[in-house]
């Protein structure tokens, strides 16, 4: 079974460079957001392991750090982290207020980091359709009313539709590419196909850089929608 040590370096080492990184990520972002509402922020790349699940988790530990109300939702049915990320079982989530209509605050766990987070729990036939319901719009129309901040972790964009759906959705999306990892036509291709769907692309974050072997201090590298 494939296993993957999710590191919040926003919690785990506060003072990092890298944890200052993404504080830096969501100045960026909070400087987008003067000119539009960014409350609904999708996190996604082109394919997998490229360090989307990483940068949703970090994003909002610098929303709780900064006491703001922030949930992440784990929308990547086909193969669901955040559980792993905060060392929860996915027993329950998602599914449970789908399929039998479950009231959503009762599968919202609350981590004593203080994030909020909604998982999959049980696997999810055709998720696709799912996420194109009014149950879905209407989760995250209230979840606007509850939170400050919504994180969205999506499966990768060229893998399913599902991120695309998503991204209709969102108010915002980062599009996350690892260095010396993702190769750049299947970037190129994520991008388009975000683009033909209308996704509001507020910047790309240019993931797993060692900053020990480079001359910056930040772990990652963010671009603007613009570039």
């Amino acid at each position: 079974m494939e296993y993957f040590e999710y590191k919040n370096v926003v919690i785990e080492t506060p003072n990092s460079m890298e944890a200052e990184a993404y504080r830096k990520l969501e100045l960026n972002i909070s400087m987008k957001a003067t000119k539009q509402k960014l409350q609904v922020i999708q996190c996604t790349s082109a394919t997998p392991e490229d360090g989307k699940t990483t940068t949703s988790i970090n994003l909002a530990a610098v929303y709780a750090e900064k006491k703001r109300k922030v949930i992440i939702l784990d929308f990547d049915f086909h193969r669901p982290k955040i559980h792993r990320a905060f060392h929860k079982v996915n027993d329950t989530g998602f599914y449970d207020y789908i399929r039998d209509d479950v009231d959503y605050h009762q599968l919202i766990i609350k981590d004593e980091s203080g994030i909020d987070l909604l998982l999959t729990g049980k696997h999810i036939s055709f998720p696709h359709i799912v996420l194109e319901s009014q149950k879905t719009i209407k989760l995250i129309e209230s979840l606007r009313n509850e939170y400050e901040y919504i994180i969205i972790d999506t499966p990768p964009v060229l893998s399913v539709t599902d991120a695309s759906i998503i991204a209709k959705i969102a108010d915002g999306v980062v599009y996350v590419a690892a260095y010396n990892k993702t190769k750049k036509d299947d970037c190129k291709e994520g991008l388009r196909q975000l683009q033909e769907n209308n996704a509001n692309i507020i910047g790309g974050v240019l993931a797993n850089v060692d900053v020990r072997k480079t001359k910056g201090y930040r772990g990652y590298h963010y671009y603007s929608a613009e570039k």
